[in-house]
């Protein structure tokens, strides 16, 4: 399950790539802010919630951030390949441009159509 920010256009913009490119729909899509987002959250601290997007494995545990790219693009079909290449960097160095894109989110969300967010839950 993919948890991402509704309140970010660029989070929504690249929440509905991934539910296209999602054609076995291996994947259910939530807003961090959605009531059942919470409950997928609740061992967190409510500072680190919203923090990052969160791929939510099967038995709950999540990964986010840069480092948790690898892991969520090889579970597509379709991303398969890049999550294996970018697998082999640091989670560091995933970490790090991460962080710049998240910094400048929001002057990026201005170069991508608006819309709302997939919400695809069981």
């Amino acid at each position: 399950m993919l948890l991402y920010d509704g309140d970010c256009r660029l989070c929504r913009f690249a929440a509905r790539v991934i539910a296209r490119l999602d054609r076995d729909r291996a994947l259910a899509f939530l807003p961090l802010q959605d009531e059942e987002a919470s409950e997928l959250l609740a061992a967190l601290a409510a500072e680190e919630r919203l923090a990052t997007w969160r791929l939510v494995r099967p038995d709950g545990t999540h990964v986010g951030r840069g480092a948790g790219a690898p892991e969520f693009l090889a579970s597509l079909r379709a991303t398969r390949p890049l999550g294996r290449v970018l697998g082999l960097l640091p989670g560091d160095t995933l970490d790090r441009a991460y962080a710049a894109v998240a910094r400048r989110r929001g002057r990026l969300g201005r170069l991508v159509p608006n819309g709302e967010g997939p919400r695809r839950y069981p």
